[in-house]
């Protein structure tokens, strides 16, 4: 894992936005970050630390709500965005912590909880290859997975807080373990540890399964009938032959004995028992062969089941022998089944042959009765047969009855409806005539037009002749049916003479009369009439409609002229009262420009007063800062004199201490080992309260920390003075009351000038505006007089065109009320005309249709030879009438000849009559012969089913028994290896422990190599079977430290001193990197941060340090030294360095 860029905004002390490329500082693979104590170094390693896991480096003792930086307000945002990339890709987290921000309506503040977006990029720099991550537990899951690393791991491996260093060393056991299988992916070896023990534990179930599995299928086959009999199956025989006899006497049921029944056993399911057939013989069958009963099937599977294991050779000779045996009854019953069906076919071809003879003597018979019956019927079935022929030529003739029958009824229709035509013409040329009377006396002027008009020709007039003609010519077509009817009869009886040839011309001739007499001509020529002259006054009626309105509008426009020339009046007053507005306007402009002119002067006063007035209320706050700061230096340097104070009390206690135990060892004549003499004159007592070197490292730490603060609080009082006089010349000795007041009045009479001064460039268009629209208005007016006028002149031409239209409708109105009226009579009058015309033409067409309908009658009476149309209409019978009736013909002609074809047939006809009929005696030897075939093939079935069960049972067994061999031979060497990796073996440590020791003591070579060189050899690493003190069950991962200088002998970590305890845990530290670096596919630790501890080294020891930081440039990895010792600053250029800034809070100096 590489961190490439680091970005704050608003953490810890870094109130502004602060970015680190690591790239570039670390690009000699070693930096410094460095900087006063508290100025906020650790809250880097926090912020790469919470950009990934969401918490500080060091949760345990430190919140992580020490990210979010006190220095901001609440609408500021903290944010940490960190670019790192691993063997997954590069990637760039953005948090934010849980913080109180300002809330976006009202007062106050609201909880904004914490953020986090997570983006895969294509390169470090590069564009985002998908969409974000921003739920906060998907990110950590993916953040998890691409690092490979826990945080805890994280703070142990990569980042090393401050105060948590020597943590990885002086862990027990466990936390070794769940560290290092983390880190080295040794996980799978517990699950293959975890796998063996349970696929041993699956070889014991499943051998002891297949055992309850072969005892199941023993079980079973034990409760078969055929191995419950006594005899072994191996002394029992079967003649053939008798079973072959056996076979034939079963198709004689007759012969059969009731005994003869089967046994069928209970059934319990598919491994149960199932039926076998045993009959007497079987039962009563003697044994053979020695006079000691042998042993049952049944016993003998209990015997190979008896022992510890199954004898599985028993088993299976066993199964061979019953499944012999049952294969022979399967044998016998076969046999016994064929004959049986032998039978039985000989049975069913008789009882073939006698139901074939009852068949043709039935059929005989039923032909014979079926033929008496025919002969009683023929006298009915020949007065149908003429009856069907009367009726067929009537339903020819009725077409002709029914189309003479609509004819004169259309024609009747057709000549009423010309009559009523007649009345309504007559009734309408009435009333006509009562408004064009009522029109005369109202208009006498025009009385000349009205005889002209009253002389015309009505269509009353000229309807009513044709409607007498037509009455007279449907008269006489009623009286002609009887006439014709009769004429056709002689016709038919007498010969023909010469003149019937003559006899179509007259017909013709008088059809021509008859038409000429109903011609429509005169009102065809009336309605042309009538619609030429109301075509000469459509003009005029659409004129006369339009006058009203035409007057109606020259009154409009007449009273909007009026309006005008008022409105006329009232601009030209308005436009002579403008020149006086001018001038008003002109002198606001003047005075606008002159408060201009004093803006500048006014401006400066007020930005004067502003200076004063903050100035003020700053000496008023520093005022009372500086006393606060007095106060605190005074604080603080009583701390720091307690500090040294007790500095020196904790030295002289120490020292004291230590030469009292160096001189309890002291051997007088022996040298002293620190100044070299055999000679003790004064030894030094050994004190009770002696300090150890811990506690004088402590009580000096403690006075650095009060040293410090006390220079802090003298700056910042410094600071605080200085502010303080340069607030006080600001304010030019005013108070900030009276700073104020001045600060007032300058801003009234600034706005008050700002005001007015801001409307000049208003003003000035305001005037030209002014100008430009009193020429406008001049203008339009001049030239709404002119159109005025023009619309005056165009009025009364309108005016005499109106006068000249009335006179116009006035003339061609003549005694009608109106143009439209005389019109819409003219137009009634052509309509009426054109109705009548086209009901004379009807009744002329429908009379001329029913004579030729009455003709056509005629003939085909003729034709069909019926004297009369009544005649035809009593033969008529509908549809479904004829078609009954001709079934009825048709059916008694078939059953004739049906009957006699039946008795002419061969079969019937050889028939004698003395035939006897056998098919009752056949049916019972059929039956006889089925149900002893039903009963062989049941039987036949009954023994099939029992072999077949008998074979799945054996073959249960013979499964059941490889199974179990199969488990037991193959289980043996996985129980075994199984054992072994559960931890019993000769060194009581199971397979995955196993493991992490031997990566352990890799880890310990990799550390011990840099830590002979940062201890001159002096100390060595080694593991251990567990640390002193730990009663847990060993995991064989404890730590201990050799002294090469003293007697060898093993030290617990925690005896080290500080700067011991550093460089062996770097050393550690380290060697975990290089470890997880060389694993292909594992983690790749290529940062590593340390965060304090180089303090605690002399010289020598820090050289020997850095020598191997120096080290890991060579393999590509970039080492964060986090200390403010001044040597370290000498060494390393690379650098980011924390500065304080006056505000309180801190910046970075980024130095490559």
């Amino acid at each position: 894992m590489r961190i490439h860029s680091l970005t704050m905004t608003g953490i810890g002390p870094y109130a502004g936005r602060e970015h680190i490329d690591f790239d570039a500082v670390g690009a000699s693979g070693r930096f410094l970050l460095t900087g006063p104590t508290g100025s906020g170094k650790t809250t880097i390693i926090d912020a790469i630390v919470f950009a990934l896991y969401g918490d500080v480096a060091d949760s345990a003792d430190s919140s992580k709500e020490r990210i979010r930086s006190t220095l901001v307000g609440p609408h500021t945002e903290s944010v940490i965005e960190l670019v790192f990339s691993t063997g997954a890709g590069v990637y760039r987290v953005r948090r934010t912590p849980t913080y109180e921000r300002a809330k976006r309506r009202g007062q106050g503040t609201t909880t904004q909880n914490g953020t986090v977006k997570l983006w895969h990029l294509a390169e470090v720099g590069g564009q985002p290859l998908d969409e974000p991550v921003t739920r906060v537990g998907d990110a950590d899951a993916e953040i998890a997975r691409a690092v490979g690393l826990s945080r805890e791991q994280f703070t142990q491996t990569v980042v090393l807080p401050q105060g948590k260093f020597a943590r990885f060393l002086r862990a027990d056991s466990s936390e070794r373990q769940h560290l290092l299988k983390d880190v080295f992916g040794t996980g799978i070896y517990d699950a293959i540890q975890d796998a063996l023990i349970q696929a041993s534990r699956d070889g014991a179930r499943r051998v002891e399964q297949a055992a309850a599995d072969l005892r199941g299928q023993v079980a079973s086959l034990g409760r078969h009938p055929l191995l419950t009999e006594a005899p072994s199956p191996t002394t029992r025989t079967t003649d053939a032959g008798e079973e072959t006899a056996d076979a034939d006497q079963a198709v004689h049921p007759e012969d059969s004995s009731p005994d003869n029944s089967l046994q069928q056993a209970p059934s319990g399911g598919t491994q149960e028992a199932l039926p076998l057939p045993m009959d007497d013989a079987d039962r009563k069958e003697p044994q053979e062969a020695d006079d000691a009963p042998a042993q049952a099937p049944a016993q003998a599977l209990e015997a190979a089941m008896a022992g510890t294991a199954p004898d599985l050779v028993a088993l299976r000779r066993i199964g061979a022998e019953v499944l012999e045996v049952s294969s022979n009854r399967v044998a016998s019953a076969e046999a016994h089944a064929e004959a049986a069906g032998t039978a039985l076919t000989r049975a069913q071809s008789a009882r073939e042959e006698a139901q074939s003879l009852h068949d043709l003597l039935e059929r005989r018979r039923a032909l014979i009765e079926e033929k008496e019956r025919l002969a009683e019927r023929a006298e009915q079935e020949a007065d149908d047969a003429r009856r069907l022929q009367d009726a067929e030529r009537a339903s020819r003739v009725r077409p002709y009855l029914v189309a003479e029958q609509a004819a004169r009824r259309r024609a009747q229709q057709a000549v009423a409806a010309l009559a009523a035509r007649a009345d309504q013409s007559g009734l309408a040329h009435l009333a006509e005539q009562a408004g064009v009377t009522s029109a005369d006396s109202a208009e006498e002027a025009t009385g000349s037009e009205a005889d002209s008009h009253g002389a015309a020709v009505t269509p009353a007039a000229l309807v009513e002749p044709l409607v007498r003609e037509a009455q007279r010519q449907l008269t006489a077509l009623e009286d002609q049916p009887s006439e014709a009817m009769a004429g056709d009869a002689e016709a038919g009886a007498a010969p023909q003479n010469s003149d019937a040839a003559e006899t179509p011309v007259a017909a013709d001739e008088s059809e021509t009369e008859r038409a000429e007499a109903l011609s429509p001509r005169g009102l065809d020529d009336l309605a042309h009439r009538c619609r030429r002259e109301h075509g000469q006054l459509e003009a005029l009626v659409d004129l006369e409609a339009d006058l009203p309105a035409r007057e109606s509008a020259l009154q409009q426009r007449e009273a909007e002229l009026q309006r005008v020339a008022g409105q006329l009046e009232q601009r030209a007053e308005k436009l002579a009262e403008r020149p006086a507005q001018r001038t008003a306007l002109v002198e606001t402009l003047e005075a606008a420009r002159a408060a201009h002119e004093r803006l500048e002067g006014l401006q400066d006063r007020r930005a004067r007063a502003e200076e004063r007035h903050r100035a003020a209320l700053a000496v008023e706050q520093l005022s009372a800062q500086l006393a606060q700061q007095d106060a605190a230096c005074t604080q603080a340097a009583a701390l720091a004199q307690e500090a040294t104070e007790r500095v020196r009390a904790t030295r002289l206690a120490w020292i004291s201490g230590t030469a009292g135990a160096l001189a309890g060892e002291l051997t007088e004549g022996e040298p002293c080992p620190v100044c070299g003499s055999t000679t003790h004159p004064s030894l030094a007592s050994a004190g009770t309260d002696g300090a150890t070197r811990q506690q004088v490292e402590a009580a000096e730490e403690r006075q650095k920390q009060a040293d410090e603060a006390l220079s802090g609080a003298v700056r910042e009082r410094d600071a605080c003075a200085a502010r303080l006089e340069e607030a006080q010349r600001a304010s030019d000795g005013m108070n900030a009351p009276a700073a104020k007041a001045a600060l007032e009045a300058a801003t009234t009479a600034l706005t008050t000038a700002q005001a007015t001064a801001d409307g000049v460039d208003e003003l000035v268009e305001r005037l030209e505006a002014f100008d430009a629209g009193t020429e406008q208005e001049r203008t339009a007016l001049d030239a709404a007089r002119s159109a005025q006028e023009s619309a005056r002149s165009r009025l009364e031409a309108e005016r005499e065109t109106l006068a000249q239209d009335q006179r116009r409708c006035l003339e061609a109105r003549g005694t009608w009320p109106s143009v439209t009226a005389r019109a819409a009579a003219l137009l009634v009058r052509a309509k009426e005309a054109e109705d009548a015309s086209e009901d004379v033409d009807t009744a002329r067409t429908t009379l001329a249709q029913a004579r030729s309908a009455l003709a056509d009658l005629a003939a085909a009476l003729k034709e069909e030879g019926f004297t009369s149309a009544a005649q035809a209409t009593v033969a008529f019978m509908e549809r479904g009438a004829i078609e009954a009736l001709a079934a009825t013909v048709r059916a008694a002609a078939t059953a004739r000849e049906r009957v006699r074809l039946g008795l002419e047939g061969p079969q019937i006809a050889a028939l004698s009559g003395q035939e006897e009929d056998r098919l009752e005696d056949a049916s019972a030897e059929l039956a006889r012969a089925d149900a002893a075939a039903r009963q062989a093939a049941s039987l036949q079935a009954r023994t099939a089913e029992s072999h077949e069960h008998l074979r799945r049972a054996v073959d249960g067994v013979e499964q059941a028994a490889t199974a179990y061999e199969e488990a037991a031979g193959s289980s043996a060497d996985l129980i075994r290896v199984a054992t072994l990796a559960r931890g019993e073996n000769e060194a009581g440590t199971p397979l995955a422990t196993w493991v992490l020791q031997a990566r352990f003591e890799e880890v310990l070579v990799f550390a011990n190599e840099r830590l002979s060189q940062m201890s001159s050899g002096r100390y060595e690493l080694i593991r251990v079977a567990e640390e002193t003190s730990q009663r847990r069950r060993r995991k064989g991962l404890g730590l201990a430290v050799v002294d090469h200088l003293g007697d060898e002998r093993t030290r617990d970590p925690r005896t080290l001193s500080g700067g011991e305890t550093f460089y062996v845990s770097l050393s550690l530290a380290l060697a975990l990197a290089d470890i997880v670096s060389a694993e292909s596919g594992g983690v790749s630790l290529e940062t590593l941060f340390i965060d304090e501890g180089f303090g605690t080294l002399d010289a020598d020891t820090l050289q020997a340090v850095m020598a191997q930081i120096d080290h890991l440039r060579a393999g590509g990895r970039t080492v964060g030294i986090v200390s403010h010792v001044a040597e370290l600053r000498d060494q390393i250029a690379e650098r980011i360095a924390v500065r304080r800034v006056v505000s309180g809070g801190s910046t970075l100096r980024v130095t490559a």
